[in-house]
């Protein structure tokens, strides 16, 4: 990738889409393209930030690992979106890890360049505070989901999200396979698709895949 290319992908990013040119030249500057493979490693658990990054095609998932090998999927990045963002206000190391699930290309955007930018636009900061606000808040709510439902109406609010997102449209694809979406609702893969096919069975969706047409929302939302 160009560094004519780099400028216009950071220049359309949410968080820096009002940033002079010049200041799109600074980050350009220290901001590194990655091309990676399936099942890379961007970085690991509790190994030191230099930046974050921003996706631009593929597919990332964010977890954590305890010391006998299990893992705990926290959150799926979808191209366009950016992670790693906590690294820019402090020192700690990475909290989680950082996989690709598919052939992925990526922005490493450097640290340093962030806070030069701060230091002189302070715009950005609360751009970026805005950003974790929504994230803590989204991570509370999934705490709160994982304590308090169960794993039925876990996946029925889960497939009514995915539904908002793609504006109201009953039909959609499952972004990912069905054991890194258990890991995230905080149950086994063998649950998922038995939840699922109960579903299927009482006629409030239709299943082929990971091709999901919702065909009673009312009834998804009320479903126990």
């Amino acid at each position: 990738m160009t560094k004519t290319q780099m400028a216009e992908r950071l220049s359309e990013f949410h968080l820096f889409s009002d940033l002079f040119p010049t200041q799109i030249a600074l980050l350009t500057n220290k901001t590194k393209f990655l091309d990676v493979s399936r099942d890379a490693i961007l970085f690991n658990q509790n190994k030191q930030a230099h930046g974050f990054y921003l996706l631009l095609k593929g597919q990332v998932k964010l977890g954590v690992e305890s010391l006998d090998g299990s893992e705990k999927v926290i959150r799926l990045i979808q191209s366009g979106q950016s992670f790693g963002e906590e690294s820019i206000f402090s020192d700690h190391t990475f909290s989680m890890y950082a996989y690709t699930v598919k052939d992925s290309q990526a922005l490493l955007i450097s640290k340093e360049a962030i806070l030069d930018i701060i230091d002189t636009d302070v715009k950005l900061a609360g751009r970026m505070l805005s950003v974790f606000s929504t994230r803590n808040y989204q991570l509370v709510k999934d705490i709160k989901s994982i304590c308090l439902q169960n794993s039925t109406k876990r996946i029925t609010d889960y497939l009514l999200q995915i539904n908002r997102t793609f504006r109201g449209s009953d039909c959609f694809r499952l972004p990912t396979n069905k054991t890194i979406i258990a890991s995230m609702l905080n149950i086994t893969p063998e649950t998922f698709s038995r939840v699922m096919q109960k579903l299927q069975n009482a006629g409030l969706i239709t299943v082929n895949g990971k091709d999901i047409v919702i065909n009673n929302i009312s009834g998804l939302h009320d479903f126990k």
